[in-house]
């Protein structure tokens, strides 16, 4: 009885062992995949790295977008902007993606609100300046009572520099008609 369990369980091991040699998993964007440490669970988490890619605050220099992990079995990452002009480190930990993969503005036109269309740069008020959609429609997303203020009363919206501050806005009232 002993050798029968030990030799089932090998054979369950070897063939565990092997049954995903055969598949690979290639995660979206991932050239852009570094550890960062994340302050809030003080652990270094599978980040997002999309640094010097784009000019979100109009000076002509490009700066750094982060999208840090919480390191759990269904990871959420929130948003962090360095900007270029300032230096300064922008978290918004409430603002939670968990796919945080570059999308195109023409996706978003197509399918409208869609939970795989999460982030899109584009200039949405054709100020010369790129905008930021997010849609963080999800139990980790929450709308901060700054963002209330200023009129957002959904979890899809889009983030415009302008007068030296990120303005937040419904996306519903930014798109174009």
């Amino acid at each position: 009885m002993k050798k029968r369990m030990i030799t089932t369980l090998l054979l369950f091991a070897i063939g565990f062992t092997f049954a995903q040699s055969d598949s690979a998993v290639v995660l979206p964007e991932s050239g852009h995949i570094q550890l960062i440490y994340n302050i809030r669970t003080k652990t270094k988490n599978m980040s997002y790295n999309y640094s010097n890619k784009w000019d979100v605050d109009g000076d002509k220099k490009n700066d750094s977008l982060y999208f840090i992990g919480n390191g759990g079995a269904h990871a959420y990452f929130y948003l962090r902007i360095q900007l270029s002009s300032t230096a300064q480190l922008l978290d918004y930990p409430f603002l939670q993606l968990d796919m945080p993969y570059l999308n195109k503005v023409e996706l978003l036109d197509k399918y409208g609100k869609n939970p795989g269309l999460q982030w899109v740069m584009h200039d949405f008020d054709n100020d010369g300046i790129l905008d930021m959609y997010f849609n963080f429609d999800n139990p980790m997303g929450k709308i901060p009572s700054d963002w209330k203020q200023q009129g957002v009363t959904s979890k899809e919206v889009v983030m415009s520099f302008a007068n030296g501050k990120f303005k937040v806005k419904n996306y519903s009232s930014a798109k174009p008609k």
